[in-house]
């Protein structure tokens, strides 16, 4: 875990001399989008509103683990209906709560059973998350971090999402 942490150091560090050289290509750093009012969220001294964090929209996770209104019922805070898409039978999916709420997100998690659910697809159980949930194993350190950091830094929202039902996993 010291080496994620060390890379999130790094990325923030790093992010911070672009933005005091003046950079104006923004280097792919996360902004604040002005036009995005309802933001203060503060990560390593770069601001960027809840539905901007690049690696997090890169990878979709908004798509399963938030509901249409998230300005109103949090963002990442689960989904309420299933997700759509066809599966296959008896698959049906619902994105859990990924906020910092220790009841019913993954604020009990720690940064490493967050990183293995993210990377191999097992929960902080040791149980397999289902299949189509897509795990990133080629996913690199400092994209890890930058998830980590954004996942800490959302409102802890209470939510309790529908279990997927993925069979043989989650009959």
């Amino acid at each position: 875990m010291r080496d994620l942490r060390k890379w999130a150091v790094i990325a923030a560090c790093a992010a911070g001399s672009l933005i005091a050289c003046g950079s104006s290509s923004g280097g792919g750093i996360p902004t604040a989008d002005p036009d995005d009012a309802g933001s203060n969220n503060t990560t390593g001294g770069i601001s960027f509103p809840p539905t901007t964090n690049q690696y997090v929209n890169m990878r979709g996770c908004p798509g399963c683990h938030q509901g249409p209104d998230p300005q109103t019922t949090g963002f990442m805070s689960g989904a309420p209906q299933p997700v759509p898409g066809n599966f296959g039978t008896g698959v049906e999916l619902y994105g859990p709560n990924l906020t910092p709420d220790p009841t019913t997100g993954i604020g009990s998690w720690s940064d490493d059973q967050i990183t293995t659910a993210i990377l191999s697809g097992v929960d902080n159980m040791g149980e397999r998350l289902c299949p189509q949930m897509s795990h990133f194993p080629d996913m690199q350190p400092p994209e890890v971090a930058s998830i980590l950091t954004y996942l800490h830094s959302l409102t802890a929202v209470m939510n309790t999402a529908p279990a997927s039902h993925c069979p043989p996993l989650k009959p």
